[in-house]
């Protein structure tokens, strides 16, 4: 028997899945932690070569094996291909237990190495399991509860995030010489994570004819003109690249703000402070599933944007204060969660069958394009602001002391925390420098100076090495290198991460407006859905009927402002009505008035103020331009009292654009319960030129059909 998908998340497959994926990303994270200070603590890198290097290696295979990913996504059972890597992930584990083996009992260089390539080996992992991972979402559950399935993943990632990074940190320092535990233990996970993943049904091959891509490019470019070409795949491929984009900045800029405190953070701390933004996302994904409703609410975007954009503007003004800031850190997320489920949720549904996996994996290659993106970004901001002066150089003294390099220490993090260089023989005392460990300036005295320590080019005991030393506020600052090394230049950061917290306000806007182009009603959906939060329940069923682009003429039984903007919610492209409000049909209306009706009347009605034909010739202006721009046009034709001229209407549009018809029925289960339950059901397009009567009979049978089967389409739910 075929695999049906169900109408609840309390399914087996469901969980199997967000089990197996949960174990996935807290091993990816806390591995990813754990080989970053192993890499510091055995010397084979130093800090900014661990910082930059990581995100590299983890994120170079979702670029590389894009293709790859989504072939076998597409080409093989989704269930065997999570399966299979999932038992990848158990043999990965196994070579990062060799490699912390091989450092700890022997000190063999192989072993460092061995751990880095993990890295990119979990990247690979990941790059191929999230194609097939959030494919096999919309086989495993209903479109109505797809929202909610999609918060859950979303909230369990983030979690598997925060989890992850710490835990990986924590073992770190727990296992400081003895790593070869650390990969026992995500070795005892992975195997735990396979096991689940045995619970998810067999789900068939989404296109098993698929030949192997030869030329691994041209399905990338053909991918991505699917994508562009395509209204709500464009839209939802876009949002997600723009929030992988602030993540990777929103990143960088903390850990920017953590170098210019006094002491700076190291970047275990940067690491909890940055997951606070991943426990939003597990508070706010969630959230905005329920809060979806039946569908895919897109009118929860915009309300993602707006909120990410005054937390990350109260993040700037509030900077300074440590507990402000994570309380901003935290909005952004909670905020991110509304943005990113009903985009999530619209990538999964609308990727045709065929190719799902193979438009989440090129999806997964623009957003590793946004990551880099940000990198760019924020690199060409900090060149900025040394060419404008907002971060001013720092006069720096050379020279404090040049000798030899006697002693060195490190603390756990890898990171330097004293070292004592003899000077020229003429002075019999040593030059001592320990890190200082408080907020409070300690004066020098004799040998020995508290303050920041920093260490370029790595040199080793014995070397010949220079000091030099400036100020940043309060505390001293040294730096040692060898002598063969020139000083670099210093410059105060400080104000730096304020500014480039405003950036990131002001990119937010800008990919709302961007996405509003895309979408012009997002406003008018935002302020519907607050309206009917709790006054009905909307579901949306059939929407696999409606084309993805090109002109589309939906023909509703709409008579009211309220109805149409139930259709408009429901949809997932660009929706105006033609909306001729009698006065019974304006007194059975809910909304009559107030900023609601007046941005609905402005982008998504084309109000027939009399059945004339002079009106109608005035509205036939209105709609050409619409269905010219490729967008869809709702004309009501059934219902208590449709006007007379709305047939002859429609059938000039039908002959002049040959568009497609789709039935689409609006109404309410149980219009009496104080909540009534409202679907939007929407047919199948008309594949020969119906007349208008049987245009309107199949809108009926739309709604005789909801009316007896609603328990089916919706699982019961």
């Amino acid at each position: 028997m075929a695999h049906e998908p169900s109408g609840t998340l309390k399914n087996r497959s469901f969980v199997g899945l967000i089990v197996a994926q949960f174990l996935a990303g807290f091993i990816d994270q806390a591995l990813h932690a754990a080989a970053m200070f192993f890499a510091l603590s055995s010397g084979i890198l130093r800090e900014d070569q661990a910082i930059s290097l990581m995100p590299i290696l983890f994120y170079a295979p979702w670029a590389i094996f894009c293709t790859l990913a989504g072939y076998f996504a597409d080409r093989f059972s989704k269930t065997y291909t999570i399966i299979v890597w999932k038992f990848a992930e158990v043999g990965i584990c196994l070579v990062l237990v060799a490699g912390f083996y091989l450092w700890n009992e022997h000190q063999s260089p192989v072993g460092p190495w061995l751990v880095m390539a993990c890295v990119f080996l979990m990247g690979t992992h990941a790059a191929f399991f999230a194609p097939a991972e959030y494919g096999a979402m919309p086989e495993i559950l209903q479109t109505h509860a797809l929202s909610k399935g999609n918060g859950v993943l979303e909230s369990t990632t983030f979690l598997a995030a925060i989890l992850g990074t710490v835990v990986g940190g924590l073992l770190s320092f727990v296992f400081r010489g003895q790593e070869v535990w650390i990969g026992i233990i995500f070795f005892a996970l992975a195997c735990l994570g396979a096991l689940f993943s045995l619970m998810i049904a067999y789900l068939p091959p989404g296109n098993p004819q698929r030949t192997f891509p030869i030329n691994l490019f041209a399905p990338l470019f053909r991918n991505l003109k699917v994508i562009f070409k395509s209204k709500p795949l464009a839209l939802s491929a876009l949002g997600i690249a723009f929030f992988i984009f602030m993540v990777a900045y929103m990143r960088q800029v903390m850990y920017m703000h953590g170098q210019t405190r006094n002491p700076p953070w190291d970047e275990f701390k940067v690491s909890l402070i940055v997951a606070t933004v991943a426990l939003g996302v597990g508070l706010g994904a969630p959230m905005a599933g329920n809060l979806s409703g039946g569908k895919i609410e897109l009118g929860l975007v915009p309300i993602g944007c707006v909120g990410m954009i005054v937390a990350t503007v109260l993040a700037s003004i509030e900077i300074s204060e440590t507990a402000v800031l994570i309380g901003a850190l935290v909005a952004i997320g909670f905020f991110s969660g509304f943005y990113m489920v009903p985009l999530y949720t619209l990538l999964q549904h609308r990727a045709p069958k065929t190719t799902k996996g193979d438009l989440i994996a090129t999806s997964n290659f623009i957003n590793v394009t946004g990551a880099i993106a940000a990198s760019i970004l924020f690199f060409l901001l900090v060149q900025a602001g040394r060419l404008t002066g907002l971060t001013p150089p720092v006069d720096q003294k050379d020279n404090v002391v040049t000798g030899v390099l006697k002693d060195r220490s490190f603390d756990k993090h890898g990171h330097l925390t004293s070292f004592v260089v003899t000077g020229p023989k003429k002075k019999d005392h040593a030059f001592r420098v320990r890190v200082k460990r408080d907020d409070t300036h300690a004066t020098a005295v004799a040998e020995a100076e508290e303050g920041v320590l920093s260490i370029l080019s790595g040199p080793s005991i014995d070397d010949k090495v220079v000091v030099s030393r400036y100020k940043l506020g309060d505390l001293t600052r040294f730096t040692l290198r060898s002598v063969d090394v020139e000083l670099k230049p210093a410059y105060d950061n400080r104000f730096l991460p304020r500014y480039l917290f405003l950036g990131a306000a002001g990119m937010t806007l800008a990919i709302l407006i961007l996405l509003k182009m895309k979408l012009p009603d997002f406003f008018t959906r935002s302020l519907f859905w607050w309206r009917g939060l709790g006054k009905f329940r909307l579901r949306a069923i059939g929407m696999e009927h409606l084309p993805t682009s090109g002109p589309v003429i939906l023909a509703t039984n709409c008579e009211t402002l309220e109805r149409s903007l139930q259709l408009v919610s429901a949809t997932d492209r660009s929706t105006t009505l033609v909306l001729h409000e009698n006065g019974a049909n304006e007194a059975n209306g809910a909304i009559q008035g107030g900023l609601l009706a007046v941005l609905a009347h402005r982008t998504n009605m084309l109000r027939v103020e009399s059945d004339t034909p002079a009106e109608w010739q005035r509205i036939r202006e209105r709609a050409r331009h619409v269905l010219r721009h490729g967008n869809l046009l709702g004309i009501s034709i059934d219902g208590n009292s449709p006007p007379a001229g709305a047939e002859a209407f429609l059938q000039e549009l039908r002959q002049e654009f040959q568009a497609p018809v789709v039935p689409v029925y609006c109404g309410a289960l149980a219009p009496t319960e104080t909540k009534p339950s409202v679907r939007v059901v929407f047919g199948e397009v008309f594949e020969t030129d119906e007349s208008v009567e049987n245009i309107r009979q199949r809108i009926r049978n739309l709604g005789d059909w909801i009316k007896d089967n609603d328990h089916l389409a919706t699982g019961g739910h």
